[in-house]
């Protein structure tokens, strides 16, 4: 029999106010690197959508940019969530 572990990332179990933001600027910088953004990182707009699925963020955030550009954010964002949750960034 398989078992499955739920975690609760919205803020009620773990703070992820505390990497969300950092994270998100982290994947904009990197964008920015690229030569596909130019503005700040939007997270004031982030922060009045979060909590919706992540394809839905990056279609707000990002409403002229190709698919392909989306799935690197998205990438990049996970992967600047799960190195914060490693060292302890979050609570």
């Amino acid at each position: 029999m398989k078992q499955a572990i739920i975690f609760d990332m919205d803020g009620t179990l773990f703070q992820t106010h505390r990497i969300l933001g950092p994270a998100l600027e982290v994947a904009f910088t990197k964008l920015r690197q690229a030569g596909k953004w130019h503005d700040a990182t939007p997270l004031d707009t982030y922060e009045t959508i979060m909590g919706v699925p992540l394809p839905q963020v990056w279609a707000t955030l990002l409403p002229a940019h190709p698919e392909t550009d989306r799935k690197q954010m998205d990438d990049w964002f996970q992967q600047g969530l799960i190195e914060r949750i490693q060292t302890g960034q979050g609570a």
